[in-house]
């Protein structure tokens, strides 16, 4: 039975496989992401990760193996980016029902409510200094109602992670909201 020999040599050196195959790699990258400065570093890297771990792989196809890299770094940013889309979705859906309600205030002109829109503001402040995923996390299950397992598979999280994510979140906003804590209580009681 004969064997099947590797489309590029085992010898061959770094720069031999890059020049040889980063231009159509690169190509095949841009046809899904969009992005020339992403395609063509996401080519590079997997040409970087395969022959800085190429000891210990035996590859017997390297472009191929390669090129799979490739589609599998693609797919890994895609779902990046429709994270950060969901993510800047839903902050902007919050800062939106914040201005609505200010303006909602601004109309009223009634003391509580002026009050509320001060906590609001407060929220969305604190909001905005969190750390990005905790953020991620307290907004979509305080204000789009995801419950703690929807959470997890969305970001890729434990439901521990999730849970200690909107205990910090809560306790910096209760933090930042202590001279408010009666006005909330009442108004909550009131709605």
């Amino acid at each position: 039975m004969p064997t099947t020999r590797p489309v590029v040599e085992k010898g061959s050196s770094f720069e031999e496989l890059y020049t040889k195959y980063r231009a159509g790699f690169v190509s095949v990258a841009l046809r899904y992401v969009q992005n020339r400065m992403v395609a063509e570093d996401i080519v590079s890297d997997c040409f970087v990760s395969y022959w800085e771990n190429r000891s210990g792989t035996v590859v017997e196809n390297i472009p191929a193996y390669v090129l799979r890299s490739v589609r599998n770094r693609c797919l890994d940013w895609l779902r990046s980016q429709i994270n950060h889309a969901q993510a800047h979705s839903a902050i902007q859906s919050v800062e939106e029902r914040l201005m609505r309600q200010n303006i909602a205030t601004l109309e009223a002109n009634m003391p509580s409510t002026i009050f509320m829109s001060e906590v609001s503001e407060i929220i969305r402040r604190e909001l905005a200094r969190m750390p990005e995923r905790t953020r991620k996390v307290f907004i979509a299950h305080r204000f789009q109602d995801m419950s703690y397992a929807e959470i997890a598979r969305l970001y890729h999280l434990s439901q521990g992670q999730v849970q200690s994510d909107i205990r910090s979140a809560s306790r910096q906003l209760r933090a930042a909201l202590k001279d408010y804590a009666p006005l909330v209580a009442l108004l909550t009681l009131l709605h």
